[in-house]
């Protein structure tokens, strides 16, 4: 081999050397080693308490074996499921790139000293991470460490997880039991009025005992109950408040749920708070709650609202007649031969629309009341004199149903309503009322 080809190889050698070296180096930007972090990674179980601070008021979370507990501003058990998630987030928190270190770029994304959301995680006395948690940007959110001026991208949209105040730490529930295995529902006024009734089947109850006549129940009510107790939730707590104010010592309503094994589960209803809110609690739990108005409705009940409420049950192809006495809008129509094909004999010479007596025919089908007035008294709820009767008889002459509609009920949404010449006065929904009870015109065929 000659003197050029040995040069010639060593030459290649040299070069070929030379572009391993430089292919085995980074490009000019790209990071050699482990990404660049503003806190150690923290691991799973490396931090038993989390301090968040928002808005000035600092909630502490504490994990207990395989249960979180808020240690302040109360003691009191922790939602599992919200503290959990808070825990984890933090255990998996991965960053990116810092995105300024701008220190009059702070308020902007929300991790200014004395305004972010702070989150102090600590394994006993010693702190495992501080952050300042800002806000979301491109579905990461922007985060800080306290004294120092980097904003750095935490991966992932994480914020919900501790933006939360004391209460939103706390368990809300007030009542939980499986909901199939209630067998016995006890209802107590203030009053004196009570009724219990027990479970018959799936979706039926039977009497047991009642402060008033019940001939038949309307099951929905029990169940109603049942529904809302089994997975009973607060919207607020109402911390320290005195009993002459929740009215818990005297409660207005007492609902006992038993359920198999002889356990029972118990609510009391107190005072209104405002508008929409009620002071509830437990059996003799110390913890007292505020309700929202129309869960209060749903358990709120007396021994007559278990009462039947069907206000007519005529099927729309056994139904003959509609009669509607409304002063000059006043109407009778009576069913022919073929679906859908009725006939008026009352106005003379009016012909009604086939497309609005329609839906007329429906409705007496299972025709239920929203429930009965505070004040069953006739005369008070304009039935001395009726607005209107609705009356509706089968083909076969075997069924009538007749509905006097008296004044507008405080709520605005019902009228009151009297069955025949039963004394009860019933809540019926003004919207299913109203089309009965429209213009002459309004149901005219144009």
């Amino acid at each position: 081999m000659n003197r050029k080809t040995l040069t010639a190889l060593a030459l290649f050698g040299i070069l070929g050397v030379i572009a391993a070296v430089v292919l085995r180096q980074p490009q000019k930007g790209e990071r050699v080693g482990e990404r660049p972090r503003p806190i150690p990674k923290i691991a799973p179980g490396s931090f038993d308490t989390l301090a968040v601070t928002k808005a000035g008021a600092t909630t502490v979370i504490t994990k207990q074996g395989d249960t979180y507990r808020v240690t302040a501003p109360v003691s009191y058990p922790a939602d599992e499921n919200v503290a959990k998630q808070a825990f984890e987030s933090l255990e998996k928190l991965e960053f990116g790139d810092t995105v300024t270190e701008n220190k009059a770029k702070h308020a902007e994304f929300e991790v200014a000293d004395n305004s972010a959301l702070r989150v102090v995680a600590r394994k006993g006395d010693a702190v495992v991470a501080d952050l300042l948690v800002g806000k979301s940007m491109g579905g990461n959110t922007l985060v800080r460490i306290p004294g120092k001026d980097e904003v750095w991208q935490g991966i992932g949209s994480f914020r919900y997880n501790f933006d939360r105040d004391a209460a939103n730490w706390r368990d809300r529930t007030i009542l939980k039991f499986p909901q199939a295995d209630a067998e016995k529902v006890e209802l107590k006024g203030k009053d004196g009025a009570r009724i219990v009734v027990k479970k018959a089947g799936a979706d039926t109850w039977s009497l047991v005992e009642s402060t008033i006549k019940i001939d038949k129940l309307d099951n929905t009510v029990p169940s109603g109950t049942v529904s809302l107790l089994s997975n009973w939730v607060t919207n607020d707590f109402a911390d320290g408040v005195k009993p002459d104010v929740s009215g818990l010592d005297a409660p207005g309503t007492t609902a006992i749920v038993s359920v198999k094994g002889g356990k029972s589960f118990t609510a009391l209803v107190g005072n209104k708070k405002g508008t929409e809110d009620y002071y509830v609690k437990s059996g003799d739990a110390p913890q007292v709650f505020l309700v929202k108005r129309y869960n209060v409705d749903r358990l709120d009940k007396r021994p007559i609202d278990f009462r039947d409420k069907t206000l007519c049950d005529i099927a729309e192809g056994d139904l003959g007649e509609i009669a509607v006495a409304h002063e000059k809008d006043s109407y009778t129509l009576v069913k022919g031969a073929k679906a859908g094909d009725w006939k008026a004999t009352k106005p003379a010479g009016f012909v009604p629309d086939p497309s609005k007596v329609t839906p007329l025919a429906g409705a007496f089908r299972e025709w239920k009341a929203m429930g009965f007035t505070d004040d069953q008294d006739l005369k008070s709820n304009g039935l001395g004199k009726p607005r209107a009767t609705i009356t509706a008889r089968s083909k076969d002459g075997k069924k009538t149903c007749v509905l006097k509609i008296g004044d507008e009920a405080k709520d605005k949404i019902n009228y009151a309503v009297q069955l025949g010449s039963a004394p009860e006065v019933y809540l019926g929904a003004k919207w299913s009322t109203d089309r009965f009870i429209a213009k002459l015109d309004d149901l005219k065929k144009k």
